[in-house]
């Protein structure tokens, strides 16, 4: 798998962060650590489980029968690299508003709240964001830099 990018499905998602909680696993343990609301099929898991070793995110060692699944990338880069992904996605000029909304709907800790604190006390500005929409700006203008446009708040 290529540290660039962490390009996985919202199901695969679910079975990676079994794996990563379990540190390796076999196909009836993860089965038993998905949650009942999604009504999985054991062939669903295994499908997943598939395209994971197909996509470099993960390892089988043969255990007898069974295979046993290690993951190849930690979670704190995975989660990293998805960060970068989505800021990656929206413009420049909206970012701010994308890590605020986010620290909006996080549960935080103390700790966290210190550590997001130190990152910003620590992060180098710049006078001026430009948009990342447009890649003409001589002769067109962009909304997002003459205009505040104003968002409806997102209830989760």
């Amino acid at each position: 798998m290529m540290e660039e990018e962490c390009n996985i499905s919202n199901a695969e998602m679910v079975v990676m962060r079994v794996i990563w909680s379990l540190g390796e696993a076999r196909v009836d343990e993860i089965m038993n650590q998905i949650p009942e609301h999604l009504d999985w099929s054991l062939a669903t898991v295994k499908t997943l489980l598939g395209r994971l070793v197909k996509k470099g995110m993960l390892a089988t060692e043969k255990e007898g029968r069974k295979f046993v699944y290690q993951p190849l990338m930690k979670e704190c880069t995975a989660v990293g690299l998805m960060g970068k992904s989505l800021l990656g996605k929206v413009c420049a000029t909206k970012q701010s508003e994308l890590i605020a909304g986010m620290i909006d709907f996080s549960e935080l800790t103390d700790a966290d709240v210190a550590l997001l604190t130190e990152s910003l006390a620590q992060k180098e500005t710049i006078s001026k964001v430009d948009c990342t929409c447009i890649q003409d700006y001589n002769s067109i203008s962009c909304a997002h830099e003459t205009e505040l446009v104003e968002c409806d708040t997102v209830l989760v």
